[in-house]
């Protein structure tokens, strides 16, 4: 699969709020990983960066750590996930340096 990184997956977060970036490798089934990573593509504040086998390179880009964590707990959702393993958390300073 051809790097998903040059579409704009910015999540709707203003330029005054927080920003948590999260890097995830996603498991799933090995017939089912080409279409798990469009699905996952689609959701907001998600980039698929690459894809390995039956493992995908993900980051979640959203405003909060709760809103992070839900959209990683989401994946499980998608048909051909079999695991999803948090790898990186950032918290975007700018915030708190605009205050």
């Amino acid at each position: 699969m051809e790097s998903e990184g040059t579409r704009d997956v910015r999540p709707a977060v203003g330029d005054d709020e927080p920003v948590v970036i999260s890097s995830l490798v996603v498991e799933t089934a090995p017939e089912r990983a080409e279409a798990v990573a469009r699905a996952l593509a689609a959701l907001p504040g998600v980039e698929v960066h690459e894809r390995q086998g039956h493992k995908l390179v993900v980051t979640i880009e959203a405003a909060t750590v709760e809103a992070s964590h839900g959209r990683a707990s989401s994946f499980i959702q998608v048909e051909g996930v079999t695991g999803v393993s948090l790898v990186y958390c950032n918290f975007e300073d700018e915030y708190a340096a605009r205050r």
